[in-house]
């Protein structure tokens, strides 16, 4: 370990921040993006520095106190966050987005003496100082989103405290902190309880500043943009510790929002970067997104301009990714040399697309115990998925590692802190008996000594098979699919497991609603299952996600971007995340007042409840499907309501990206005059009247309806060609079709759903009177080119999609049974890739019971071994089928009741096969 003595003859942070003013005194250090007059010149800096360390004296404040730092990134909280670190005082960055109480439990424990914040978060602060009876003092920054107000209740004003004169002999004595003193004391953890606040010293951001040099070629020449809050260690190394001693621009945003961002890495020209990984997946996220809604021929280049340049890069050492993909750069103002990232691992995958894009991309590893970064990879020598070689004088090891190499990470070295503040019992767990530092991750190493960090120790979960999981590679797996846009994967306890202790997979998924509406995609929760379950299939059984819960709201994440997998697994063990939106509180504004209380928010609200055995509270940002759990059938029937109430049609693009309550509000002052939008309607809506024989035609069953009988024969022998073939290479079982025989059309039938071909297998036990008869209604998109045409030519299908279009389909329905037709229709309306039987929908149902029709229910096994969902190859399988005696509802039945019945009727005849 490097010795105190020899720092000591090094300038301290303080000194080098110190020279490198002076050395760069007329250059400007700060400027706010898109703000004229922001710019802070390095000389200006130091002496704004010098002016509030002055002031800090006089209120007397010494060696040690602490100072409180809370608000948005800005040049104010950086001339704080120095000025307390000149004084020798201890500055303490606390989250401006925390919790009132958490932020009181900090200021408490560190027994701030001083706060500076910017007026955004300055009623939190003067409530929290007048409950303790403090007489802390409270310095506003004048931004953009203050000050009067805040002036008005006590505060003191920054700029008084950076134009304060001081005498001469101030400005020149040195700064008084010394290598030992504390500097910052970063919190890690104590929303409730004892806080664990990490107090790292003047020698450990020397240090870190020292191991930084020897990785990163980071000169006065550096533009750097302030994207992530600077109250983490992490941040704060490049933006303030590099940055200021090395004479470098700093940019900041007004505010964190996409165009402001765009505006700032154009204005800024930033050659560094420093973010979390996340940040980059979005980044990938949008790149590619835009590229796969090319032409074919278009993607297909890039793919080959990017393979091209990845060999370029890794053989020949020459890197074309700026002249190759010209427009990506520019879009992150065109002098972006170097990304740095840390905070969590990096998915390899991305890794390589933003490498062969032309980007550098290095990854660091360390904590907030660790002064930041402990390990990082160097430029020429940057291993893909390595968090790279310990830096400076850190050693790194793995304690008791596996068969795999695999185990805890430990880290001694300069940058390591010496304890959590007043918590010698934290601080003494934290570190082995030698004095080895325990970081809680897990990890290895490969044979040229690069660092892997393979997950978080106390997040693996044990499964009842004694398998562990890290589930952060199960979430990139699944965060391949363009629907998701945040997934946690959580182990909960398992309650059919017979092993103690024992946790089963949960996936809690953000759908990426943007997505998801330019796609048409209009049932989010069922379109998230079925990709994520296709994901699932290429992974080991055991680490298949089977449970899902689908919400609105973000995940709860850290500033860093990391996921509190804590507090949400809590919420799932409590039952708070069920997906039914309890996890958030909704406030209530005079504009969402207005849209509930408007005519077309009152029918609304009334058709919901209509759907719901509890009537609950309703908020315009409501998602329809995820908080207030309504089902696509259900959506169907609120949509024809409004529709019956109001007089009019949604457009089919329209209502299917409309997600919120207030956006189907609004769909419907677009169509209806505002006299009329804002009428009191008492809306309903019956089945009966949608499916009548009086209602309106439907264009696409009239050629299904009017076919002419020379085509059966000639469909009918090609089935019948097909089912031999069946019989030889599926060994096709079938069992009961004396039930189609004894009953007259029109009726329904109803399979559950294996695979793509279940309809082809199916109709080809049909006997030709059935067979004339039968029709289907499914979606056009299947049935694009020739050969799928003449499929659905010989299935008679429909081509409309009951997912964006279900009142229609089942108006084609209808109009198909009330001509004497059977439909084929499967209740699922998915295809199990595992052969259990997926929840059932009551579309059947209600065709039957409106009509007064009976159902066959068939159960089929075997298909899904056969041509699996997400497969491409056809296995041959045992293949059995069964047609059951017909289910008839009763006048007392419900829709319910009825797919209950029909569910149960299969289920058991599935048992029954697979038993014999």
């Amino acid at each position: 370990m490097r010795s105190s003595a020899i720092q000591q003859a090094k300038p301290g942070f303080c000194g080098r921040f110190i020279e490198s003013c002076q050395k760069h005194e007329a250059k400007v250090g700060m400027r706010i993006v898109g703000v004229p007059g922001s710019d802070v010149t390095f000389g200006e800096l130091l002496r704004q520095v010098r002016a509030v360390s002055y002031r800090l004296k006089n209120t007397g404040i010494g060696k040690g106190d602490r100072i409180s730092v809370i608000g948005e990134n800005h040049p104010s909280w950086a001339i704080s966050y120095l000025a307390a670190l000149y004084s020798a005082a201890v500055c303490v960055p606390l989250d401006p987005h925390g919790e009132t109480s958490t932020l009181t439990n900090f200021i408490v424990d560190s027994e701030t003496k001083v706060i500076f914040c910017d007026g955004e978060a300055f009623e939190r602060v003067r409530t929290i100082v007048d409950g303790l009876e403090s007489e802390i003092p409270i310095v506003v920054w004048e931004t953009e989103k203050d000050t009067e107000a805040s002036l008005a209740r006590g505060a003191l004003s920054f700029s008084d405290w950076t134009g304060s004169e001081f005498p001469g002999e101030f400005g020149d004595a040195p700064p008084p902190a010394k290598p030992e003193d504390d500097a910052v004391l970063i919190y890690t953890s104590g929303t409730t309880g004892k806080p664990k606040g990490v107090l790292l010293t003047h020698f450990n951001i020397n240090a870190e500043l020292d191991a930084i040099d020897g990785v990163l070629e980071f000169t006065e020449r550096e533009s750097v943009l302030s994207l992530l809050p600077l109250f983490h260690v992490y941040l704060q190394i490049v933006n303030l510790w590099l940055a200021s001693t090395k004479g470098a621009m700093v940019f900041y945003l007004r505010e964190l929002s996409p165009d402001e961002l765009s505006r700032g890495m154009l204005e800024s020209k930033m050659t560094i970067l420093t973010s979390v990984p996340r940040l980059w997946y979005l980044f990938h996220k949008k790149i590619f997104d835009a590229i796969d809604e090319k032409p074919a021929i278009v993607r297909i280049l890039v793919r080959g301009l990017l393979r091209l340049n990845g060999f370029t890069r890794d053989y020949l050492n020459i890197n074309l990714g700026r002249k190759l993909f010209k427009q990506v750069h520019d879009s992150f103002g065109g002098n972006l040399e170097l990304a740095v990232t840390a905070g969590s691992r990096f998915d390899e995958a991305v890794a390589i697309d933003f490498h062969r894009l032309g980007f550098t991309i290095v990854q660091g590893y360390g904590l907030s115990e660790t002064s930041g970064a402990a390990t990082g990879t160097y430029v020429d020598d940057n291993r893909v998925g390595s968090v790279g070689k310990p830096m400076g004088d850190a050693e790194v090891k793995i304690d008791n590692p596996d068969e795999n190499g695999e185990g805890e990470v430990l880290i001694r070295g300069s940058m390591v802190f010496k304890g959590y503040d007043k918590n010698p019992e934290a601080t003494s767990e934290a570190f082995t008996s030698d004095g080895w530092f325990k970081s809680g991750d897990l990890g290895k190493f490969d044979q040229d000594g690069h660092l892997y960090i393979t997950g978080r120790k106390k997040d693996v979960i044990v499964l009842p098979s004694g398998k562990n999981v890290h589930p952060e590679d199960l979430e990139v797996h699944y965060l391949k699919s363009p629907l998701v846009e945040e997934m946690c994967v959580i182990g909960v306890p398992d309650e059919n497991s017979d092993h103690a202790g024992a946790e089963k997979l949960v996936g809690v998924v953000i759908p990426d609603f943007e997505y998801m509406g330019r796609s048409s995609i209009a049932n989010s929760g069922e379109a998230i299952r079925f990709e994520l379950d296709n994901l699932g299939r290429d992974l080991p059984e055991y680490q298949r996600v089977r449970d899902y819960v689908v919400r609105s709201e973000p995940l709860p994440r850290t500033a860093t971007r990391k996921i509190k997998r804590f507090e949400l697994k809590k919420e799932l063990e409590t039952g708070i995340a069920n997906g039914r939106g309890e996890t958030k509180t909704w406030d209530f504004s005079e504009q969402d007042r207005e849209t509930l209380d408007s005519g077309a928010g009152k029918a609304l609200v009334s058709l919901i409840n209509a759907q719901t055995s509890e009537p609950r509270e309703i908020h315009p940002d409501m998602n329809l499907e995820i908080d207030l759990r309504l089902d696509s059938l259900s959506r169907a029937e609120i949509v024809a309501g409004l529709e019956q109430a109001f007089g009019f049609e949604f457009g089919e693009e329209e209502i299917t990206r409309a997600y919120k309550f207030r956006e189907v509000v609004g769909l419907v002052e677009k169509h209806v005059p505002e006299s009329k939008s804002q009428e009191l309607l008492d809306p309903s809506f019956n089945w009966s009247e949608i499916l009548s024989e009086q209602s309106e035609p439907i264009p696409e069953t009239k050629r299904v309806l009017r076919r002419k009988h020379i085509f059966e024969p000639f469909a009918f022998v090609g089935l019948k060609i097909a089912n031999l073939l069946y019989r030889v290479f599926f060994r096709l079982e079938v069992t009961g079709s004396e039930n189609l025989k004894e009953i007259e059309s029109p009726f329904l039938i109803c399979p559950n759903h294996q695979s793509y071909i279940d309809p082809l297998v199916v109709c080809s036990t049909y006997p030709y009177a059935v067979l004339r008869d039968t029709f289907h209604v499914g979606a056009s998109e299947y049935f694009q080119n020739f050969f799928m045409r003449i499929i659905g030519s010989v299935l008679k299908i429909v081509p409309i999609d009951p997912d964006t279009q279900l009142i229609k389909a089942m108006r084609a329905g209808a109009v198909g049974l009330n001509a004497g037709k059977i439909l084929n229709i499967y209740p699922e309306g998915e295809r199990a890739f595992d052969g259990n039987l997926h929840k059932f929908k009551n579309g059947a149902a209600i065709l039957s019971k409106e009509l007064g029709l009976p159902i066959i229910p068939v159960a089929i096994d075997g298909l899904h071994k056969v041509w699996g969902r997400g497969s491409l190859k056809i296995r041959a399988a045992k293949v059995k089928i069964e047609f059951c005696e017909p289910l008839i509802p009763s006048e007392n039945d419900d829709y319910e009741e009825i797919t209950a019945k029909l569910k149960e009727t299969i289920r058991t005849r599935l048992e029954q096969m697979r038993d014999n």
